[in-house]
């Protein structure tokens, strides 16, 4: 591993990840960023000023989950340190488990492994830039854009990767590396020069039906924050968000589903995005106290996909390895992608210190996170059919059997149990903070929870909460925001 050359496409949170992750690991690594150089500036500038075109995402609300937090805790305390003294902070579990819906939660040792960061992407982004542009192992290549990947056919079988062609300053080049990360996104263009190459891929593909909205803001005096407890809450046909942010920042979202035409033309309007906040009291308190920073933005398209490369019938491949949203994107409202990128990383450094072989280090890379990943894949999934149902459901539109019978366990045996049993609202935040999975013993426990929550279900129906119901919250748009284009 010593001296190994490593090429990484993209200067985005996977790039950068990969780079940490190997760092005094011996590797030359050279980052490929087809945006400019980041400007010298205080982190917190960084949303209002850095520009980063190639990065669509990059303005939008992020959470920094747990698995990451720990992964920088643990393995890099003085880049943590340097967010926390920029203004990120550490999110404690009744921000996210509020103690008027899960009683019986008390502090326990363990609970520091179950707390995310909150922060802006921007200045998340920025400040690990620049940590990484320190070490000394790295060099950046900025406004460059890389264009075709250098290969050589290895015996009859297998493709070999050895480095980039990029386009700077209209000028074709080659970066000689041993290893190739592909961190450029969900857009990558590797599938492309790999097939044309012979080198054949598979991408399941699972689309979300999702689309979502988001708006920052800041404290008029962020000195007299509020509380931050109940920030979240999901009525169905509509989901809400609050993300916290640094120095009085922070940002509220709504995702609908795509075939609510109505809703959907409600949270892309201003007007409509400032009525439903009206209407719901823990965003009103926040938002009368506030201005808003930026207009409305909107994203959709989302898509739970796994890709995989080197598959049947062509080439196998060797050398390229895809972290982040080229290899593996969930649906964004569940802010897994970050962290994601963090388990993808240091799961390459461990092949590439385990092993010698290209041919070991791939089967490795490829098994090891797709391990470590697929529950949260697979579960991202199964949380976008259940809101589905649920939102269907809400509209007095039809639904499967099956669909019934899942959102009846759900809704009278899972949710009653998350606000019963300590160790259940734990095990949900588990999951939601993308923590290892629990061991037999803990799972064990859970399954006779569930049954004990099932059986309570037969004598003792728990409430279900009021919500506001949609066409109430519709009437009260304004019309410019309940008007189609």
């Amino acid at each position: 591993m010593s001296a190994e050359r490593v090429a990484i496409i993209g200067a985005g949170v996977g790039g950068l990840a990969t780079a940490l992750a190997l760092k005094g690991s011996g590797c030359q690594i050279v980052i490929v960023e087809r945006d400019p150089e980041p400007p010298d500036i205080a982190p917190e500038q960084a949303f209002d000023d850095w520009e980063r075109p190639g990065v669509p995402q990059f303005r939008h609300a992020h959470i920094l989950l747990a698995r990451l937090q720990t992964t920088l805790r643990d393995k890099h305390p003085d880049l943590l340190k340097e967010l926390l003294a920029a203004g990120l902070t550490l999110s404690t579990v009744t921000e996210v488990l509020p103690p008027d819906q899960y009683t019986g939660i008390v502090p326990l040792p363990g609970d520091g492994d179950l707390l995310h960061l909150w922060g802006r992407r921007a200045t998340f982004e920025y400040i690990i830039r620049r940590y990484v542009g320190r070490l000394p192992e790295v060099r950046f290549v900025h406004s460059t854009k890389v264009v075709d990947l250098l290969t050589e056919t290895v015996g009859s079988q297998q493709l070999q990767v050895r480095g980039l062609v990029v386009s700077r300053d209209d000028q074709r080049e080659e970066i000689v590396a041993d290893i190739v990360v592909d961190a450029s996104g969900k857009r990558s263009k590797a599938g492309e020069w790999l097939r044309a190459k012979g080198v054949h891929s598979a991408v399941e593909n699972n689309p979300s039906n999702f689309v979502y909205s988001c708006r920052h803001y800041r404290l008029n005096q962020p000195e007299h924050e509020p509380a931050r407890k109940d920030g979240g809450g999901n009525l169905d046909y509509l989901g809400y968000a609050t993300f916290y942010a640094e120095h009085g920042h922070y940002a509220l979202t709504f995702g609908v589903p795509v075939d609510d035409q109505e809703m959907v033309d409600a949270i892309r309007r201003p007007e409509g995005f400032s009525a439903l906040c009206e209407q719901l009291p823990v965003l009103r308190h926040w938002t009368s106290r506030s201005t808003a920073t930026t207009k409305v933005l909107g994203a959709g398209q989302f898509e739970n996909r796994w890709t995989r490369y080197g598959t049947a019938g062509g080439l196998g491949l060797l050398g390229y390895f895809p972290i982040g949203d080229s290899q593996l994107e969930t649906n964004p409202m569940y802010g897994r992608g970050c962290a994601a990128a963090f388990v993808q990383a240091d799961v390459f450094a461990e092949a590439l210190q385990k092993f010698s072989q290209p041919q070991q280090r791939s089967r490795y890379y490829l098994e090891q996170a797709r391990k470590l990943l697929l529950p949260y894949y697979n579960l991202s999934i199964a949380t976008d059919r259940m809101y589905h149902t649920r939102a269907r459901m809400r509209r007095g539109l039809p639904v499967t059997l099956r669909a019934k019978f899942l959102n009846y366990a759900y809704e009278r045996i899972w949710l009653p149990a998350t606000h019963r049993y300590p160790l259940m609202a734990r095990e949900f935040l588990r999951s939601m903070q993308m923590r290892e999975v629990s061991g037999p013993a803990i799972q064990l426990q859970v399954l006779m929870l569930l049954w004990l929550s099932w059986l309570r279900s037969w004598f003792q129906r728990d409430a279900v909460p009021e919500v506001p119901a949609r066409t109430e919250m519709l009437r009260r748009l304004p019309e410019t925001a309940r008007t189609a284009d």
